[in-house]
C-alpha cells in the first residue's frame, strides 16, 4: 500500500476566522495526502477550523513547546491499520526554546514493520550555536534510524522519513572558525545521511524559500529517507516560464516557486515564504 504526503512550514500561522486557513488547507488537499504536517502552527482555535471544515477524515496530533512554533500533523482515518505519534523532545537538543520533533509510526495493512515520519524544524540561523544545535538534531535522525532497525518488529528496516524545514543555512565567520556556506551545509547532510544508510530525496525545485521582497531564496526544507524506500518518480508539468531544477524527482516543490510576478509576491506575503514539499512512497 502506498501513501502520499506533504510537510509545509506555513510561518507563524494563526488566526482561524482569516482567508489564509483556507488557501493552506487547499493547498495542501491538492495532493490528497494520507500524511501531512505543518509546522509553525501557532493557533488551537486555528487548529479546530482544520479539523471540523477541512479534515473531517483524519485524526491529528500535535507537539508541545516553548516557543508555540509547533507541527500539526494529521493521517487520513482508516488508511493505516495501527498509528502511534511520539513527541521527541531529544530533538530540542538540550535548548527548551527549540523545537521539539513529531514522530509518526503507522504499519500498513499486510505489513508488520512500522513505517516511521519524524517532521523536524530545527534551529535556525547563521551563528555558531545554531548550527552546533542543527547538527546535534541531525546526528539524532541517524542515531532514531539505528534504534528503530534494532527494533524486532522492524526486521532490520527503520522504514525512517525525516522531513521539514531542516533550516540549512550554514555558518557565519567568526575570529576563530571560517564560513560554512548553506551549499557546504547541505552537501554535508548528504554525505552523513548515506553514512547512515539514508538518502536526500530529489525535489523539483532546489530552492524552498523566499524573502518578502522575492530577491533572495534558500534552500531549507528537505526529505531524507531510508535507502531501502522507493518512491514514486514525477515528472515537471508546469509552464516553460518555470523550468525544475531536476526532472524526474521524487518531491514536488510547490507554492511561490510555481508563480510569477505580483502572484508570486501575493503568495510569499499572504500565505507562506516557504513551499509545501509532496512525495509519495510506493
Amino acid at each position: 500500500m502506498s501513501f502520499r504526503f506533504v510537510v509545509w512550514n506555513v510561518e507563524k500561522f494563526q488566526g482561524a476566522s482569516t482567508p489564509r486557513i483556507g488557501q493552506i488547507a487547499d493547498h495542501i488537499n491538492a495532493d490528497r495526502p494520507e500524511v501531512f504536517g505543518i509546522l509553525e502552527f501557532q493557533a488551537k482555535d486555528a487548529a479546530r477550523r482544520l479539523i471540523t471544515d477541512f479534515y473531517g477524515e483524519y485524526d491529528f496530533a500535535m507537539t508541545d513547546s516553548k516557543m508555540q512554533l509547533d507541527i500539526f500533523i494529521g493521517w487520513r482515518r482508516g488508511h493505516f491499520e495501527q498509528v502511534l505519534y511520539t513527541q521527541r523532545r531529544d530533538f530540542q537538543a538540550g535548548n527548551i526554546n527549540l523545537r521539539p520533533g513529531g514522530l509518526l509510526s503507522f504499519r500498513e495493512t499486510g505489513q508488520s514493520a512500522f513505517t516511521n515520519m519524524l517532521f523536524l524544524h530545527t534551529d535556525s540561523g547563521t551563528g555558531v550555536n545554531d548550527y552546533n544545535a542543527r547538527q546535534v538534531m541531525f546526528g539524532k535522525i541517524w542515531s532514531l534510524k539505528g534504534a528503530l532497525e534494532g527494533l524486532p518488529i522492524q526486521g532490520g528496516s527503520a522504514r525512517l522519513i525525516a522531513l521539514g524545514d531542516l533550516n540549512t543555512m550554514g555558518r557565519s565567520r567568526t575570529s576563530t572558525l571560517p564560513t560554512i556556506r548553506a551549499a557546504d551545509e547541505i552537501a554535508q547532510l548528504e554525505t552523513d545521511a548515506a553514512a547512515a544508510g539514508m538518502r536526500m530525496l530529489t525535489k523539483s525545485h532546489e530552492k524552498t524559500w523566499s524573502n518578502g521582497g522575492n530577491t533572495r531564496t534558500s534552500n531549507l526544507d528537505h526529505v531524507v529517507a531510508s535507502s531501502d524506500l522507493s518512491f514514486d518518480q514525477f515528472t515537471f508539468t508546469g509552464t516553460p516560464a518555470i523550468a525544475a531544477d531536476n526532472d524526474p524527482f521524487e518531491v514536488e516543490v510547490d507554492g511561490w516557486n510555481n508563480r510569477t510576478g505580483q502572484a508570486r509576491l501575493d503568495w510569499i506575503n499572504s500565505v507562506s515564504d516557504h513551499c509545501a514539499l509532496f512525495g509519495a512512497v510506493q
